[in-house]
């Protein structure tokens, strides 16, 4: 799925999903942008006008918690009674209201009010003779599709106003693509001119022969396999043991490395479980980013859009919740949760920023995954590269069922609070072909619920990819 990225204008306060579902839901917004705070009443002396009223029911807690002066994009336009911003009206000249006009032939009508109007105004005047001139001219000196200058339009009424306050470049992935008018970026809605292949000088993070000698090195450094003593741990590590559940043969002593597809089909896939890769407080916190973050229905991996970017769908087959913890959101960033990407980043010797950020998942009784593969064909020859692996973090006990079941390799990890689960999603010979024993399922939870997050590592720098909506 995908996901991608946030209108944000510091912490996260407008939602856009993978994809990106549109910013004017209200009911979508980051509610957990300032979780905690308290709602201030709202003086009833300082009436606001009747057309300006708050969109949201957290506008006042929000506006308690800072976030009018750390967001003022979302927050003065959308919480404007909380903000105290009702707009004083614009009186706009003949000319004004000739190119209000013009713009919404463009996508939908811009809202042009408060002290940034003027500014806003000259970015509704440059999108119309960009617009007219350049992309709908009678000699366009372009040479897009008319799928893609079609699908060029202004899909939100605040798009000049972020591109006054500078989010065509700060939210590349959503503004370029979803206010391509205002930010002038018509061409980048074609994903062969936003996302060009990388070059031959780029690492991957495994190359062919380097996920069995990975697995190796985990299974041999793990501290609490260690029997020669107490074990010296890194920063920021835990004392984790690691467990084989399935595993190709191991090599004889001085016998070389075998790169072969046909030998990775003959043998087994890797599967490994750590004990105690996290600590109780650990998991208490991040179970609480999930909640900060909002747990949701989660979505599947949908149909292609004009954009390259995927749409997402509900599924019959998949019934939990998620939430993702991003750098929109301030969970990503969180400094345990910096920690957690650094420790799986440690432990795989692929760089953090390879790796999605995380998925926090919640199962109630009767919900479950059934069974699927995380390899995305779509991904192999983009930007981010293929999931390469899979690191699943368990957050809590699970009374009754909740497993990650491994269907085709007759192999079930049962959930406990601290444990971790990796297995990869592609073959050593070529980290770009699908491994394809590695099916799994969340199996139903009977009893209890179960909390966990999702690591997906990439063979690529993801978070760049994602932030150009080239995932």
């Amino acid at each position: 799925m995908v996901k991608n990225r946030v209108i944000v204008l510091s912490l996260c306060m407008l939602a856009v999903v993978g994809s990106i579902t549109a910013a004017a839901e209200a009911d979508g917004l980051c509610e957990a942008a300032a979780a905690g705070g308290s709602c201030e009443a709202i003086d009833a002396d300082a009436a606001a006008p009747a057309d300006c009223v708050d969109e949201h029911p957290r506008c006042g807690e929000w506006a308690d918690a800072g976030e009018c002066e750390n967001n003022p994009g979302y927050m003065l336009h959308h919480c404007p009674v909380a903000c105290d911003s009702c707009p004083d009206p614009v009186d706009l000249a003949a000319d004004d209201r000739a190119l209000l006009a013009a713009v919404a032939a463009y996508g939908k009508p811009q809202k042009i009010e408060g002290a940034s109007a003027d500014a806003t105004m000259e970015v509704v005047r440059g999108t119309v003779a960009y617009m007219r001139d350049d992309v709908h001219g009678t000699n366009p000196t372009h040479a897009l599709s008319p799928d893609i200058v079609a699908e060029c339009v202004n899909r939100e009424e605040l798009c000049a106003f972020w591109a006054v306050i500078g989010e065509c470049e700060a939210n590349k992935a959503y503004m370029k693509l979803k206010c391509a008018p205002s930010c002038q970026t018509c061409h980048m809605i074609d994903i062969n001119a936003r996302c060009p292949p990388l070059g031959d000088d780029v690492r991957p993070g495994l190359l062919p022969g380097e996920l069995n000698a990975m697995f190796e090195r985990i299974l041999a450094t793990a501290p609490g396999n260690r029997t020669d003593g107490a074990p010296e741990l890194g920063k920021g590590m835990t004392n984790y043991s690691v467990r084989v559940h399935s595993r190709p043969p191991p090599r004889e002593e001085g016998e070389p490395p075998v790169v072969s597809k046909e030998r990775d089909l003959a043998e087994p896939p890797w599967i490994v479980t750590f004990e105690d890769f996290l600590t109780a407080e650990e998991c208490a916190h991040l179970i609480q980013l999930g909640y900060q973050s909002e747990y949701k229905r989660s979505e599947d991996v949908g149909a292609v859009l004009a954009d390259g970017s995927y749409d997402s769908i509900k599924s019959v087959g998949r019934t939990s919740e998620n939430a993702w913890c991003s750098y929109a959101k301030g969970c990503r960033n969180d400094t345990l949760v910096a920690g957690v990407h650094a420790r799986m980043a440690m432990v795989t010797g692929i760089p953090g920023n390879h790796s999605e950020d995380l998925q926090m998942l919640k199962y109630e009784p009767g919900q479950f995954y059934r069974q699927h593969h995380d390899y995305i064909g779509h991904q192999r020859d983009r930007r981010s590269g293929p999931r390469v692996l899979t690191f699943f973090l368990y957050l809590s006990d699970v009374e009754e069922g909740g497993a990650t079941n491994f269907p085709l390799l007759d192999i079930a990890v049962r959930p406990k609070m601290g444990r971790a689960v990796l297995w990869p999603s592609v073959l050593d010979s070529n980290p770009k072909d699908k491994e394809p024993r590695t099916d799994h399922e969340a199996q139903n939870v009977v009893a209890g619920l179960k909390f966990g997050a999702n690591a997906w590592v990439h063979l690529h720098d993801y978070v760049a990819a994602q932030d150009m909506a080239c995932t």
